[in-house]
């Protein structure tokens, strides 16, 4: 069994809590399973496989994630959070269906692993540019919520992929413009956004963007940031500028380690204590000790915080009512100083990923754009840039890989995967461009020289250069998910090649082209 999840995710720690600290699920697991505990940040390759397969076998997935596998790798079973007495029922029966026929279930799951081997990628008919933009905005058209912005979901994700490809499109309609202003607006405003602490949450669970998912990812700042800066200049918005900046700021507090001189992942969603959002969560207690009458006064106002007719949205520490402040009509700045969080009271995660570093050097790149004569953000971009520099120097030309990550005590940590290779070379490239500075041609065309010699092959885009199960092949196109595809990333340096009539890259994205964002400007010869 192999269980995927990650530091800042809730549900993870819950199962932890309930099922692998539990004596009795321990002896269970100890007997009759060999037992796997992975970080999905460090092994993203292995994660995205067990994720496909969940999705397939079961029509769902998340974290944590729990894949049962045959001794030959064979996935065949997957479930995400169970409390403990039905993950204990699951295991049983686990347990004795193999003890009944395990020649079966290894058989089936040997078929299954080569019929998605050997099935088709797609229509293998051209797809044009103009095909594939034609059906990305008639698709994009169905899904936009218009009164809250965001697409039609019941979670809503600030899904910056997208919201980056069409920020840098320059042909939108007005219709397109307005929803894209509407969704920027609303993500900033509502409860995406951490109005207290700064930056912003992975998702709310709701699709009016009001109760979050309180774990923060450097990819999410990163990613939005990056956003901000852009339709601040495209809009000409000065509340998408301070936003951008805030995120910017969030980050260097709360993020940054001295030690590697690189940004940590996350925050976590729990406090200290292990309670969901204990950190962000105010009661009507805490409220009167920190506020003075008339500040207090305010946030009851606005917050409803006395009202019969408007309960506690929110209950901090699974029982007390509590609220999730936003900015009041009066003193909010007085309030949200006396709200703020001491640092270092948050969990944060240990690591810091060196792809997810590079998309936070894109966003400076975009600040710089911005604020020229910023040098505050000129000093951080360039030792960000170094930093990345260093990290993949040591191995560019040699058969060793780039680390993944770093430990918070600058020890290198995994393998660097093609996402890592694509958002460094991506960062890089930005910043090579905001700065004027071309001492970075070199590196990039051995980055990229270097990914294609890793990780393309004859069946594809592989993930990772080396996949530990037998059912990781590689894809002509990765889609988009909460993070950039990083096969657009490169191959859209070759303008023309991608939509070439044998392109089979191409024509992956007829399917869900939503999916596939990134590839929105990827040009032809004639652009």
């Amino acid at each position: 069994m192999i269980s995927s999840g990650y530091f800042s995710c809730h549900w993870c720690h819950v199962m932890q809590s309930e099922n692998y600290r539990n004596q009795q699920v321990a002896d269970y697991l100890n007997q009759h399973f060999i037992s796997v505990k992975i970080d999905r940040e460090l092994m993203p390759d292995l994660d995205r496989y067990l994720i496909e397969f969940a999705r397939k076998a079961s029509g769902h997935a998340g974290w944590p994630e729990h894949v049962f596998l045959t001794p030959q790798g064979y996935p065949f079973f997957a479930l995400t959070y169970q409390p403990h007495q039905q993950f204990i029922k699951t295991l049983k029966r686990i347990q004795l269906l193999w003890q009944s026929d395990p020649d079966k279930i290894i058989n089936t799951a040997k078929k299954a692993i080569a019929e998605d081997a050997h099935s088709p990628i797609t229509d293998k008919k051209r797809v044009t540019r103009q095909q594939f933009q034609h059906n990305f905005f008639l698709t994009l058209s169905n899904q936009e919520d218009t009164l809250s912005g965001g697409l039609k979901t019941e979670n809503k994700f600030p899904k910056a992929p997208l919201l980056l490809s069409l920020l840098t499109y320059p042909n939108l309609s007005e219709d397109q413009q307005d929803w894209l202003v509407l969704t920027l607006t609303q993500m900033q405003q509502q409860n995406l956004q951490d109005h207290i602490n700064g930056g912003f949450f992975r998702y709310t669970i709701d699709p009016e963007w009001q109760t979050p998912h309180f774990e923060k990812m450097l990819y999410t700042q990163a990613l939005l940031a990056k956003a901000y800066f852009i339709a601040a200049k495209r809009f000409q918005r000065k509340d998408f500028l301070h936003t951008a900046k805030a995120t910017i700021t969030y980050v260097e507090k709360h993020l940054y380690n001295p030690k590697t001189q690189l940004f940590l992942s996350s925050e976590s969603a729990i406090d200290q204590q292990g309670f969901e959002g204990g950190d962000y969560l105010w009661t009507k207690t805490e409220l009167k000790a920190a506020l003075n009458d008339d500040e207090y006064q305010q946030a009851s106002q606005d917050w409803h915080l006395d009202q019969p007719n408007h309960p506690a949205p929110f209950n901090k520490h699974s029982e007390t009512p509590a609220w999730l402040p936003k900015p009041t009509h009066q003193n909010w700045q007085a309030i949200q100083t006396k709200l703020v969080r001491p640092i270092n009271n948050i969990p944060k995660d240990s690591k810091s990923i060196l792809g997810w570093n590079g998309l936070m050097l894109s966003a400076y790149a975009e600040a710089v754009k911005s604020e020229p004569n910023n040098l505050d953000y000129h000093q951080q971009g360039n030792q960000l840039a170094k930093r990345l520099l260093d990290a993949f120097n040591q191995t560019t030309g040699q058969k060793n890989n780039a680390p993944r990550a770093y430990s918070k005590d600058n020890r290198p940590m995994g393998s660097a995967t093609l996402q890592d290779y694509a958002f460094v070379f991506q960062g890089l490239r930005d910043w090579q461009s905001a700065t004027k500075n071309s001492v970075f041609t070199n590196i990039l065309q051995q980055l990229s020289k270097q990914a294609h010699a890793r990780f393309f092959t004859a069946q594809g885009w592989l993930y990772t250069s080396a996949p530990l199960l037998p059912g990781q092949v590689g894809g002509w196109a990765i889609p988009d998910d909460a993070l950039p595809s990083p096969t657009a990333i490169f191959d859209c340096t070759q303008p023309g090649r991608f939509w070439q009539s044998d392109s089979q890259a191409a024509s992956q994205l007829s399917t869900s082209p939503l999916d596939y964002a990134s590839y929105l400007n990827c040009r032809n010869h004639t652009d």
